[in-house]
């Protein structure tokens, strides 16, 4: 066993390579298979032996043997930790269906939280495909079962599985109809809904509503702790602001603009700059491009609210361009200060799908644990699918 570990981590890497190539290039609906990866700056295939998980990336210095253009070390963690993954579950779970469950759940959950932080994209090849996987793994580990006892013994684990996966789905669904029923607004996507499936299968109804629990738990704690730290430093910010005009301005240029009583920008920061169509310093918030025109409609209310005295916030404006590049969820403040309005801007976006792919994995590996404790000795539906 020892011996084959390194191999394991290997095929977790080579793994990771491949997550590395869906996580780049699903969100732009472009194909997994060709062309071959090629380097982002001069876009020259990238040779086999510069192709090698990890360590082409430590040999090259991070860069395009090419063209020198720095690679994201966003590569090699992946590949890395997708190598982790696969060792942690063989180690945990030996060579088998349960451990390759759960390398692969986990790995899938990688991909996802990456697509989602990256792009709000979670790709039906990833959702459906592992979906379609977990029931396999499932059908893989009721085999010898069914063979000494027939159909009955799809019990074990087929039928968990789908029964989380429908379960799962009928769930956020649910939520999400109610929610855009009650409010006029989207609550959970289709992507949420094939992705909660996808969990169900390789965790059953027991861990699906653990899922959603812990992800919920952990989705709201992350979301308030930044939201009282930011508190925190935009006090301290608009403080140091309300020193001068030369310290609001380096406030804007850090954390987001500043606009003098007529709407024109005086200085902007990297928040605001990265908006396609957001104008430079020296214009006015009415050039704004689509793009940019909620933060702008922000900053011009702020400006009249600011005349009377008041300071304006906003916890999420939604920033999109049509495509779907470019999407942002921002907090923002105005308040006025020596020498204009001061708008600080925060993002805020980070979507519920990346709290569904690390609660997966945790509720996969101690989940069962959880679930035995609950049922007080009772059987609980899709325990035998988890660890």
């Amino acid at each position: 066993m020892v011996l084959v570990l390194p191999l394991v981590f290997a095929l977790g890497a080579i793994i990771g390579s491949f997550a590395n190539v869906c996580i780049f290039r699903l969100p732009k609906g472009e194909s997994v298979v060709s062309p071959r990866s090629r380097c982002p700056g001069c876009r020259k295939p990238i040779a086999a032996w510069d192709n090698v998980p990890v360590i082409s990336w430590l040999l090259l210095q991070g860069r395009c043997r090419s063209c020198r253009a720095p690679i994201s070390p966003r590569y090699p963690l992946v590949e890395a930790l997708v190598g982790a993954i696969f060792l942690s579950a063989a180690v945990l779970h030996g060579l088998g269906p349960v451990a390759l469950s759960g390398a692969i759940l986990a790995t899938a959950a990688v991909i996802l939280a990456a697509t989602d932080l990256d792009a709000r994209v979670l790709p039906d090849e990833v959702t459906i495909g592992v979906l379609g996987l977990g029931l396999l793994l499932a059908l893989w580990r009721d085999a010898a079962a069914v063979r000494a006892e027939g159909p009955a013994a799809l019990a074990g684990h087929l039928v968990p599985a789908l029964a989380g996966a429908a379960f799962g789905a009928a769930l956020v669904w649910g939520v999400g109809a109610a929610y855009r029923l009650l409010r006029g607004a989207e609550g959970m996507g289709m992507g949420d809904v094939k992705m909660i499936a996808m969990i169900g299968a390789f965790v059953g109804p027991g861990g699906v509503l653990l899922t959603l629990f812990g992800a919920s738990v952990a989705g709201t704690a992350i979301a308030g702790l930044p939201a009282l730290l930011r508190n925190l430093s935009w006090r301290a910010a608009f403080g140091r602001a309300r020193l001068s005009a030369e310290t609001s301005r380096e406030q804007a240029a850090r954390r987001g603009l500043l606009v003098d009583r007529d709407g024109r920008i005086i200085d902007a920061g990297p928040r605001w700059r990265e908006i396609p169509g957001a104008p430079s310093a020296g214009a006015t918030l009415s050039q704004a491009g689509p793009v940019a025109r909620p933060v702008a409609a922000f900053a011009r209310l702020a400006l009249r609210r600011a005349a009377t005295g008041r300071t304006t916030a906003f916890g999420r404006l939604a920033i999109e361009d049509e495509n779907g590049d470019f999407f942002r969820v921002l907090a923002a403040r105005g308040e006025a200060v020596p020498g204009g309005l001061l708008v600080l801007l925060s993002r805020v976006d980070v979507p519920f799908g990346v709290f569904l792919a690390v609660a997966s994995v945790v509720v996969w590996q101690w989940g069962g644990l959880a679930l035995d404790l609950l049922a007080v000795g009772l059987p609980f539906p899709g325990r035998g699918l988890l660890p």
